[in-house]
């Protein structure tokens, strides 16, 4: 009886360390990497990058259909391009998660915009 639970525990504490690995490393734990962090790397593949969108920085341009904005750390600043309709709660000083790659200029060209909403909602005058 003994030897059926060291076996089985030999058997589950290699599976449970996998899940446990495979949690800590996947989006679903890191869900989006800072500014910084963004800046730092060198690699030109898709990820998801948040931050606080620059007051006076967004721009719309109606002949290409391209909005432009500056998203910030607390060190860096990174210049974004996205080619569709902005959210409606996209204004200055919003936290912003956008999903993209670094474009051949080095700014950051999103194929998604979210808005990470506030904890809470007050009424105006608040």
């Amino acid at each position: 009886m003994k030897w059926k639970l060291v076996i089985g525990a030999l058997i589950l504490l290699p599976v449970l360390a996998h899940v446990i690995y495979a949690f800590a490393v996947s989006p679903a734990a890191n869900y989006y990497i800072t500014v910084d962090q963004y800046v730092a790397r060198s690699a030109d593949t898709p990820v998801r990058v948040g931050g606080q969108v620059v007051p006076g920085s967004i721009r719309w341009d109606d002949a290409t259909r391209t909005l432009r904005l500056r998203v910030a750390g607390d060190h860096s600043k990174i210049d974004v391009a996205y080619r569709a309709f902005a959210p409606d709660a996209l204004r200055d000083d919003v936290t912003a998660i956008l999903e993209g790659a670094r474009a051949a200029d080095g700014s950051f060209l999103a194929t998604s915009v979210l808005v990470k909403c506030p904890h809470q909602y007050l009424p105006a005058g608040w």
